[in-house]
């Protein structure tokens, strides 16, 4: 093997695993690994970092932080026109993948750009500090996620109903009614679009704002709870898994 490549015994101790584990993940599809002309399992060390990178972690440290972590060029998009190439790109690789319908991964694809375009949509012009989105996916995982340092939910909806109180109010409304207005409600209505294809389809969702919080499974399309977390996230974060 090359300084890139490693065999299986070697991946495995890297990512603190037995062999066995690989070849499960192997057959179930959550980690791939790349076979040599004699048939032989050997993985990209750019692969493997990968995988080992906790996403969903890295999102929150940068939504919740007072200050943020800087982001490669791979997870952060600084403009709209970013974002959407980097969600067609994902939305490539989900078909290439060959394990996903070509309707979910239409609805995948939806979901995640109805979330990435909202916080660009109501934010411009009014990032607190930093603008643009953190967006990562790993399709190994099936977990995509998208985060931003804006305003919140709460302070965009306040716009048309200056009465709403806290965040899980502001989250309820977001989700489940149709508010007056066109601009500042385009968030609210991005995320009843994407509360409609949770219920479609198995789609799980993680979406907060300051200290609210929703979730929907997935294996249980539909379901829909709000809670109040233990850590404000500044603007929004969610985690997207299929």
């Amino acid at each position: 093997m090359n300084d890139n490549k490693v065999r299986i015994s070697e991946a495995a101790q890297i990512l603190g695993v037995s062999g066995q584990t690989l070849r499960n993940w192997e057959k179930s599809g959550k980690l791939q690994a790349h076979r040599s002309p004699g048939n032989q399992r050997y993985y990209s060390l750019i692969d493997l970092k990968k995988f080992a990178l906790d996403i969903k972690a890295l999102g929150l440290v940068w939504a919740t932080s007072e200050i943020p972590p800087d982001l490669t060029d791979e997870y952060y998009c600084e403009r709209p026109d970013r974002f959407t190439s980097r969600a067609q790109k994902m939305a490539i690789n989900l078909q290439q993948a060959g394990k996903f319908s070509n309707d979910l991964v239409s609805l995948i694809t939806l979901v995640a750009s109805e979330i990435g375009d909202n916080s660009f949509a109501h934010n411009v012009g009014n990032w607190p500090d930093i603008p643009g989105i953190f967006y990562a996916f790993d399709l190994n995982k099936k977990t995509i996620v998208i985060a931003d340092r804006g305003r919140g939910v709460k302070a965009t909806l306040r716009q048309v109903r200056p009465s709403i109180d806290n965040d899980l109010e502001a989250l309820r409304v977001a989700f489940t009614e149709i508010l007056s207005g066109r601009n500042p409600e385009k968030r609210g209505n991005g995320l009843k679009v994407v509360r409609k294809t949770l219920e479609s389809r198995e789609i799980g969702l993680i979406f907060r704002s300051g200290i609210g919080v929703v979730t929907v499974p997935t294996k249980k399309p539909g379901t829909l709870t709000i809670a109040m977390s233990d850590q404000n996230v500044r603007g929004t974060y969610c985690v997207i898994t299929f």
